[in-house]
């Protein structure tokens, strides 16, 4: 599901980057390459590759709106 579409969005989301170390439930379910993490579902569950809990290694929660390029622990998608 495309959710920079369906949330009535215009199209901002597409341009949002996405650290590549952000993961929920549907990244390994519908494959790296099917999930939008850009914009943030309200029933995802968010958590961070590197540390393997919903914390960052800065200790803030991870979500798409938190996981930006202003955090030190940021890692832009290839």
């Amino acid at each position: 599901m495309d959710h920079a579409t369906t949330s009535g969005g215009t199209g901002e989301a597409s341009d949002t980057p996405v650290c590549r170390r952000l993961r929920t439930k549907m990244y390994y379910v519908m494959g790296r390459d099917h999930v939008d993490l850009r914009e943030a579902s309200p029933t995802g569950q968010y958590w961070c590759s590197r540390t393997a809990t919903v914390l960052g290694p800065d200790d803030v929660l991870c979500s798409p709106h938190v996981c930006q390029p202003h955090r030190a622990c940021f890692e832009p998608a290839d």
